[in-house]
């Protein structure tokens, strides 16, 4: 498409920056849309993070609420005001001619404000199977911003099913992009931590410790496994509410020193490359950062087959699928992936050069930008 002067000017909107799947695939998307055509902002609702700093210089970063205003009376309902309130200002001053907003705080909140003040095109991304739902306030606006909202981005067929099954939304106003990545330098084992090394097979499994991503039911396949293998060592990267209590039920379940509770790590997934394999026992999934940053760096995964990730793995091809909560069946291909380290190794390659074919950060862009082109053409703004 030829470019357009002035370029597009794309307001991205989401909770914070801080590290996280959605927020890094928010980063990569910005930093790589043509600039001849698209001329993009962030603002975040809450705060910034971690991740601010890698995106490009030239993106101007905002933060609806600012440092120091963050707590005051009046609790959420204030807070949510406040957001509100910012968001008319912003998008008033920068009036974009599209609101792409990232996981449902972002795209509700902002769907309806971008409405308001009549920004042309409104654009969700939808990363996981969640949204504003129950009963009351929170799910009218959820209901109301799917009506006003022009697409819904999903990252796999699986969520752009589940929101069309669960929240009525037409197969015509959702589009699927899978999230992207660029291959990385693959890394030698011995860039781990001394106090990660093992004699034996190790894993990583990158999760917030949140009970969805389902450590207790990991836990319980490590300790089969360790009764056959001792020395086999799991570094669970991430944190969360459920840390102490999956301590103590490592502690339980004899296998304190078959597992590290490793804590939030910048630059986790520079880490995966020193391991043997990776978990990740979820009960749901929209499509997970955490396996395609595994398989980049053609390191093999175990994974419970949910939500999208049957559309990232190949059972048997580039890892393992096992049914959300069967920590025999778990244990089982942990036992595989130890005993089979020639296998292990070709489908570690099977899932890397997979990642480079299908999944890379450029098509990812290059998807995104057919769809605003598309609802450009739709509103007549070319």
């Amino acid at each position: 498409m030829p470019s357009r002067t002035p370029p597009v000017r794309v307001v991205f909107l989401i909770g914070t920056l801080e590290i996280g799947g959605a927020e890094t695939q928010l980063v990569r998307l910005v930093n790589g849309l043509d600039r001849s055509r698209f001329s993009p902002s962030i603002v975040c609702l809450w705060k910034g993070g971690d991740l601010e700093d890698s995106v490009a210089p030239d993106v101007t970063v905002i933060r609806a609420v600012p440092r120091g205003q963050r707590r005051f009376p009046g609790g959420r309902a204030v807070l949510a005001l406040r957001i509100l309130a910012a968001l008319v200002r912003t998008l008033s001053t920068r009036r974009p001619e599209v609101v792409h907003g990232y996981l449902p705080a972002a795209y509700v909140l902002g769907g309806l404000v971008a409405w308001v003040v009549r920004v042309p095109i409104i654009i969700a991304s939808r990363r996981g199977l969640n949204s504003f739902d129950g009963r009351g306030p929170r799910r009218w606006l959820g209901k109301f911003a799917n009506r006003v909202i022009d697409v819904q981005i999903c990252n796999s067929h699986a969520v752009a099913d589940w929101a069309i099954a669960k929240e009525g939304l037409s197969a015509d106003r959702t589009r699927v992009i899978p999230n992207g990545i660029d291959l990385p330098r693959l890394q030698p084992a011995s860039s781990l931590p001394d106090q990660w090394q093992s004699s034996g097979a190790k894993a990583v499994m990158v999760a917030n410790l949140i009970r969805y991503k389902g450590h207790r039911q990991v836990l319980q396949a490590v300790a089969l496994v360790a009764k056959r293998y001792p020395s086999f060592r799991l570094v669970l990267i991430g944190d969360g509410p459920e840390r102490t209590a999956l301590v103590a039920r490592a502690r339980e379940l004899a296998i304190a020193n078959n597992v590290i509770f490793a804590g939030t790590r910048r630059g986790a997934a520079e880490l995966i490359g020193g391991f043997d394999f990776s978990l990740l026992g979820s009960s749901e999934e929209g499509f997970p950062n955490a396996l395609m940053e595994s398989m980049a760096r053609a390191i093999p995964v175990v994974a419970t087959a949910v939500g999208g990730v049957a559309e990232l793995v190949t059972d048997g091809i580039d890892g393992l699928l096992v049914p959300y909560g069967d920590t025999t069946a778990m244990a089982t291909a942990i036992l595989w992936m130890i005993e089979h380290p020639d296998e292990r190794q070709a489908m570690g390659a099977n899932g890397r050069a997979r990642i480079a074919a299908e999944f890379s950060t450029q098509r990812m862009v290059s998807a995104t930008q057919n769809v605003y082109d598309e609802m450009m053409r739709r509103g007549g703004l070319e």
